[in-house]
């Protein structure tokens, strides 16, 4: 009996205690509490202290500001930035993240709400390669012109703090605009008017004072260096953050988005300029008739890649049939620049490969072409336009990457890699395109051209893909690092999360760019050559053009998936 008295009196202190608890409201539940019983001044009212009265004088702008110490983490900003602004179920403006470090003693951990930085220099502005982007000269705002996008998402790479949201179903991209047109009435954005705290408020501020406080500093602990762009949203607190905090998400990384498409328009446009290099640089350096006789036939090979490059390309745009927007840009995007580079590139390859092919032209077409189109002159003159405008396509993908600010996109890792690729699937290609040419077109030549082809380009192909692989390789000493670094991280996806990419990079790479060659240089050593034994070679040409361009296409891969940079804190 007293057993059963003393469960009942604790069932009733339970009860108790969990009625008591409910009275004590959270911040939410009071805030929507004091609006049920109209305690409170609704809307224009009650935030007109969370706005600007005036708007900004000369060398001023809007800026959002975050109270850190207001902020609970309750992301009632993010849902209504959702839905008054009519967002799609996966689409986010602003977002809520977490900050832990602190130490033994003393362990910390801030909510941190953050949206677009709308600064001074606006990098998704200066990378858009359709003028997608414009900075209101009043306000300061940062506003995303839906109509001029392609949707080519360049401006998602290019800003260090990961704002512009790409939209699947418009094929666009889009961005928070601090709620301009509420704003222009008075009216508070979204995310100020449903935070419960008032952390979150417009500021006028001066863009001078911004750009000092830029100056090797970043705007939480762990952010990318606000030197970039410089961002004007200013986070305050009056309990200062410890240097060690990090996002809550630091450590849990995850490879990227791979963007099939730009993997393919790299590797194809890289060996489509190899090849035309490496079949330029033969001509000038021997002079043989048998080089002239299967420049035709390479050309026709590295020109139709080159366009198939081009072609893929396009499947990465959102909206494709605006591409030729693409030009806009050219004063400040280098994506518009590539495109450029690239279009003068395939333009030349197009005039130089038709040269070869003059006969062929004036037979179908019955007519007899100018004597100075079938000069040999035209032809060098041609194929250095080809070279040049190609190298100058490559660079331009280069300073692409370059220009994202990203540690291991930096132009000395991106060169080597896209340089590198341009050699190895360059050599391979002409292997290949000679091999082919010579056993289904001139067979007469075929101890001439395993000579001064195959067993040439076999040892340089060795020696470039040995030496490239080598160079990528070396990314895998981080991981004995004690440092958590971004080399470190990336090491540690390749050999986890892409762990088959990776194994597929060096396998193919080895046995298309080392074993194989070793196997075709051996067998170009026979003094004569049959036609069975020219068939073999050719096979063998086959597996290293195949299994090259698949180790350049899987490091590709990886160059956009394991890539890891600096960002605004995130949640677990």
């Amino acid at each position: 009996m007293a057993v059963q008295e003393r469960v009942l009196v604790d069932k009733e202190a339970l009860l108790k205690s969990m009625l008591q608890e409910q009275q004590d409201l959270t911040v939410v539940s009071e805030f929507a509490q004091k609006h049920a019983n109209q305690e409170i001044p609704l809307q224009q009212e009650y935030y007109e202290s969370l706005i600007p009265l005036s708007k900004p004088g000369e060398g001023e702008q809007y800026a959002f500001k975050v109270n850190l110490d207001a902020c609970t983490g309750c992301k009632a900003c993010v849902t209504a930035c959702h839905n008054l602004n009519g967002l799609d179920e996966e689409e986010t403006w602003r977002s809520v993240g977490l900050l832990r470090g602190g130490n033994k003693e003393e362990a910390k951990q801030q909510h941190v709400t953050t949206a677009c930085h709308h600064c001074l220099e606006p990098a998704c502005a200066e990378g858009c390669p359709v003028n997608a982007y414009e900075k209101d000269e009043v306000t300061g705002i940062v506003k995303h012109l839906d109509d001029q996008c392609i949707g080519c998402q360049y401006c998602i790479l290019k800003c260090p703090y990961e704002v512009p949201q790409y939209n699947k179903r418009l094929g666009i991209v889009r961005k928070c605009d601090m709620c301009t047109d509420r704003l222009a009435v008075g009216e508070a954005p979204a995310c100020v008017q449903a935070c419960p705290t008032k952390a979150i408020s417009i500021q006028v501020v001066n863009k001078e004072q911004v750009l000092e406080e830029a100056m090797d500093s970043v705007v939480v602990p762990g952010a990318p260096n606000s030197e970039f762009t410089q961002p004007t949203t200013t986070f305050v607190s009056s309990k200062p953050l410890s240097k060690n905090m990090l996002g809550s998400d630091y450590y849990s990384i995850k490879p990227q988005h791979s963007h099939p498409p730009l993997v393919g328009m790299l590797v194809l446009t890289q060996l489509s300029v190899g090849a035309f290099c490496v079949d330029t640089l033969f001509n000038l350096l021997n002079d043989n008739k048998l080089i002239n006789e299967m420049q035709g036939f390479h050309s026709i090979v590295a020109l139709l890649l080159g366009i198939l490059a081009l072609k893929v390309s396009i499947l990465h745009l959102g909206r494709p049939m605006f591409a030729f927007r693409a030009f806009l840009g050219l004063r400040t995007s280098w994506l518009s620049r590539e495109i450029a580079a690239f279009s003068a590139f395939a333009g030349c390859a197009t005039l130089y490969a038709a040269l070869f092919w003059t006969q062929q032209i004036e037979a179908f077409a019955g007519l007899t072409l100018p004597d100075f189109l079938k000069a040999e002159s035209l032809r060098t003159q041609l194929s250095l336009a080809v070279a040049i405008t190609g190298i100058i396509g490559v660079i331009c993908s280069v300073m692409v990457y370059d220009d994202c600010k990203k540690e291991l996109w930096r132009g000395s890792i991106t060169g080597l890699k896209f340089f590198g690729t341009t050699i190895v699937l360059g050599l391979s290609t002409i292997v290949l395109a000679s091999l082919g040419g010579v056993y289904f077109l001139k067979p007469e030549f075929a101890a001439e051209v395993v000579k001064v082809y195959s067993a040439n380009l076999a040892i340089l192909l060795i020696i470039a893909s040995f030496a490239k692989m080598a160079w990528e390789g070396s990314i895998f000493r981080h991981l004995k690092s004690k440092t958590y670094s971004m080399e470190k991280r990336s090491a540690m996806l390749m050999t986890n999360h892409l762990l088959v990419a990776t194994r597929l990079r060096y396998l193919a790479g080895f046995f298309g760019g080392v074993l194989l060659p070793i196997f075709l240089y051996s067998m170009s050593q026979k003094p004569i050559i049959e036609l069975n034994h020219l068939m073999n070679m050719f096979l063998v040409a086959i597996g290293i053009f195949i299994l090259t361009l698949v180790g350049e296409l899987s490091e590709r891969f990886l160059f956009f998936s394991a890539i890891v940079s600096k960002k605004m804190p995130g949640d677990v």
